[in-house]
């Protein structure tokens, strides 16, 4: 800083040469100055006041560095992409603002991004080669899925297609699929999961759910993990299989088990009617390695012009087939997964599924579970996913830490059986005579 030590730091909106954004310095005209800190360290201990000459705060040659900190409730943060920036003319010869997105969409080395020397001074073409390859993807099909197989319940497939049959195949639905990893990277489902959501024929939200903690606890003490999702849609045209936003939300889930752009066998799978003949489909995919890593680094979003392609970012480039692609297929991502059928050796389906329009949980739908069993012992009527789930409500009685592991590895183990006392407790808990 040069030659700026003999006057206040408040006379110099350019103080400093690594401030690219001149609303970022102090007295400048995005951030007001109560909402900036300056201070010598990176930890803000040391503050100064911005009416000091620099000198006398101990910056006084070129390289002393200042550390600006500010308000995150500044309007530069919170609404700084739609902050006007400049003028433009509009189709009907009116002068109007651009936005901030509007006014730097050129300015960049490639749109959304900073210019070459914002990021360093002096650019190779080897350096610049190198930057603009990695917005480069070449679109090309995996060969092989990373899960070799899915065996899903059969129960559990079936009470997920007749609830969407119930609606005649109306809307959308979403559950997720809890069991197991085997070893040759297939999947067994034991139990589906239907998180709060609200849905159309098009779409599905996944809304805020108070449960989510207890149904991954649970999924643990039974010796399981979300192994993949499952979504339900009415029949569509022929050839279209995903949405954009079911394909995203495909690859965010294989990155969120894979912890990154990462092998995993997680599935999805890929429920709806045949129109003519009334019979459900079940399908597994997944997408492939390329298509997670394009929506981990946003390249990808929704076509609002084809439901069934994705549209590819404008900071990026995709290569299909020699050709610059704006949009590309989601099927083109998608790879196909035999599936099996099986019946759970552990979890069973007895009780009325959550978040479900018309069906409720309640101790007396517990109660004429417990009072009809149908021959089976109270472990067999207790090996219910959703019927876990409701126990596990009950913290004051079905305590997480102690109770819930013991009944959950009677249910799991055939040889470990229920103490007597929990049996007269959830009896008990049920309004039966004990």
């Amino acid at each position: 800083l040069p030659r700026l030590t003999d006057h206040p730091i408040r006379h110099y909106r350019r103080c400093c040469r690594r401030c690219h954004r001149h609303h970022l310095c102090p007295d400048g005209p995005q951030v007001p100055v109560h909402q900036q800190q300056l201070s010598t360290d990176p930890a803000g201990s040391n503050v100064i006041d911005p009416s000091m000459p620099l000198a006398k705060v101990g910056v006084s040659r070129s390289g002393d560095m200042l550390y600006l900190k500010i308000d995150s409730t500044a309007s530069a943060l919170v609404n700084g992409p739609e902050m006007p920036t400049g003028k433009k003319i509009a189709a009907d010869g009116s002068i109007v603002t651009m936005t901030f997105e509007e006014s730097t969409a050129d300015a960049g080395f490639r749109p959304g991004m900073p210019r070459l020397r914002d990021l360093k001074n002096n650019w190779t073409l080897t350096d610049f080669l190198e930057m603009d390859d990695k917005f480069v993807y070449k679109i090309k099909k995996q060969d092989e899925a990373m899960c070799t197989s899915v065996t899903m319940d059969h129960a559990s497939a079936g009470a997920f297609t007749q609830y969407l049959s119930s609606f005649g195949w109306r809307q959308q639905r979403v559950g997720y699929l809890y069991g197991t990893f085997e070893e040759d990277n297939s999947v067994l489902v034991h139990a589906v999961y239907e998180p709060p959501q609200e849905c159309t024929a098009e779409s599905f939200e996944l809304l805020e759910d108070p449960r989510a903690e207890q149904v991954e606890r649970l999924a643990d003490m039974l010796g399981m993990k979300r192994v993949g999702w499952i979504f339900a849609h009415p029949p569509r045209e022929e050839g279209f299989m995903f949405s954009a936003e079911e394909v995203m939300f495909a690859a965010m889930e294989q990155l969120e088990a894979a912890q990154g752009v990462d092998k995993t066998p997680f599935v999805t799978i890929r429920c709806t009617v045949d129109p003519e003949d009334g019979n459900a489909s079940v399908d597994p995919f997944q997408v492939s390695l390329q298509c997670m890593d394009m929506v981990a680094e946003g390249a990808l979003g929704a076509d609002p012009d084809n439901r069934s392609s994705v549209v590819v970012s404008p900071t990026f480039t995709a290569i299909k087939e020699g050709k610059r692609a704006e949009t590309i297929e989601s099927q083109f991502f998608l790879l196909t997964i035999a599936i099996k059928d099986h019946t759970s050796p552990i979890l069973r389906r007895h009780f009325p599924m959550a978040n479900r329009i018309g069906t409720m949980q309640t101790t007396d739908e517990l109660k004429d579970l417990l009072s009809n069993p149908g021959g089976k012992s109270i472990t067999e009527c207790l090996s219910d996913f959703a019927l876990l789930l409701f126990l596990m409500d009950f913290q004051d009685m079905f305590n997480w830490e102690t109770d819930m592991p013991r009944i959950c590895e009677a249910v799991k183990n055939p040889d470990a059986e229920l103490d007597e006392g929990y049996a007269m407790i959830i009896k008990g808990f049920a309004g039966m005579d004990v």
